[in-house]
């Protein structure tokens, strides 16, 4: 019979082939599907932030930059962008690293001295894996990179809502210095109206037709305004510094504003549309419901600590005639009570992160329904003042100069309508101001630019 026939498999064989099954499990990473296709987004999106700040090359601002310029610029240099996105960056990095056994293979040796004299049949070479660690049962570790792939997934989320607040500082930063600088030209122009009231009030004082109390009226009321004024101006150095620091520039750089804050278009589709957008692209609730998917990968995570490690070693001597094959299995039973805190502890956690779901969308849905209700309240108010009380007003400033002029009326009556007209002015501008913010915030909830500034 042939000696074939007898033999088993050889001892250093199976010492090699328990190392070559250790090593496998220990040296390999789970990738869940779809990282590879986050990294390459991460990528993409990052690109703004590959060199160093002072090396950057940052698209010129016009003499009088609009407000998409602005918000440009502000996503490509923000630091609160960029910390958000290595963030983002981080979380990513965490993937390999959790679907990594925590082990890995160790080679060691002994030699035994006979007589002072060292043999080859007494050196001992061992193969295994590290000691501290044991191997955990694949599951485990493709688990921890499947929760880690969804954390990432949420830190991807993070940095759209790092970019759509940065865009509404921008947004809020600009629409106020460009308010606040028509406003001081709105109340220059009222101080001037007010010296012409009361240079006709001291020509009828002197004429002895009115009482000096109306000149110390027009004055009071004169000097209001000019506090309105050093208000004013001593608010604009602020404004422009805010703008610039969003901007990521020096706060003190020059800064060109248009004459007038511009009108607003309001979002089409109403409260539905609105709400149906923010559920679906608010940054806050996707990384949430991703939170909400590795929260529960993170339970089956801790019920997985009933499955018993194991380990894994083999030795043979140098001259291949003394084989040892070895292992080990963990007993998690005995920790019982740990992982069973551990499993109610996860579950635990994914209900306090449903809850904030639920109550972020509340918020939401509240808060877009107040924005909407005040910005329909502007506009209605806007549009009465320039479609009917301002028109009417520039026709009664000029019925007013025609009865001056045929001495049927005071020669300061067209410049007390003119001084109404300029107040009204300021009233559609303080509401201007407030349409425009009110829609960076519902554009901030849905994640998208719901309208734009109106033409004209």
């Amino acid at each position: 019979m042939s000696r074939g026939l007898h033999s088993g498999p050889s001892p250093c064989r199976c010492a090699l082939l328990t190392f070559a099954v250790a090593a496998l499990l220990t040296g390999c990473t789970f990738i869940p599907r779809g990282t590879s296709a986050l990294r390459h987004e991460a990528v993409r999106a990052g690109r703004p932030f590959v060199e160093p700040p002072p090396e950057r090359h940052l698209p010129p601002l016009s003499a009088v930059p609009t407000a998409g310029e602005l918000v440009h610029r502000a996503l490509l240099d923000s630091p609160d962008v960029e910390a958000a996105y290595w963030q983002w960056r981080v979380a990513l990095e965490a993937v390999p690293q959790r679907g990594t056994q925590a082990t890995v293979p160790m080679i060691g040796g002994t030699v035994s001295l006979k007589n002072g004299a060292a043999s080859a049949g007494g050196a001992m070479l061992e193969l295994a894996n590290m000691s501290s660690a044991p191997i955990e049962w694949p599951g485990k570790p493709r688990a921890e990179a499947r929760a880690a792939l969804q954390r990432a997934y949420a830190a991807g989320w993070k940095f759209r809502r790092a970019q759509f607040a940065v865009r509404r500082q921008t947004l809020d930063a600009w629409h106020t210095l460009v308010a606040d600088s028509a406003m001081l030209v709105l109340l220059r122009r009222d101080a001037a109206l007010l010296r012409e009231l009361d240079a006709f009030a001291r020509a009828r004082i002197e004429a002895g037709a009115a009482s000096p109390t109306t000149a110390l009226a027009v004055e009071n009321e004169l000097t209001r305004v000019r506090a309105k004024i050093a208000a004013a101006s001593a608010k604009l150095p602020a404004d422009r510094a805010a703008v610039n620091r969003v901007l990521g520039r020096p706060v003190r750089r020059p800064l060109g504003v248009p004459r007038d804050l511009p009108r607003q278009t309001l979002p089409r589709g109403g409260m539905r549309r609105t709400l149906a957008l923010a559920v679906r692209r608010n940054p806050d609730l996707a990384a949430l419901r991703r939170d909400i998917r590795a929260g529960r990968i993170d339970i089956e995570r801790a019920r997985m600590s009933y499955i018993p490690d194991f380990t894994l070693s083999a030795a043979s001597s140098l001259d291949g005639i003394t084989q040892n094959l070895g292992g080990a299995l963990m007993l998690p039973f005995v920790r019982y009570q740990a992982i069973n805190a551990a499993i109610r502890q996860s579950r635990d956690r994914l209900r306090e992160t449903e809850a904030q779901l639920r109550s972020r969308r509340l918020g939401i849905a509240a808060r877009l329904l107040t924005d909407l209700v005040m910005i329909r309240g502007d506009t209605r108010q806007i549009d009465l003042y320039e479609g009917d009380f301002l028109p009417r007003l520039a026709r009664m400033a000029a019925f007013a100069r025609t009865d001056v002029e045929q001495s049927r009326a005071a020669l300061e009556e067209p410049v007390r309508i003119e001084r109404t007209r300029v107040q009204v002015q300021e009233a559609v501008l303080a509401l201007r101001l407030d349409e425009a913010e009110r829609l960076a915030d519902m554009e901030d909830l849905a994640a998208v630019r719901l309208a734009g500034a109106a033409q004209g």
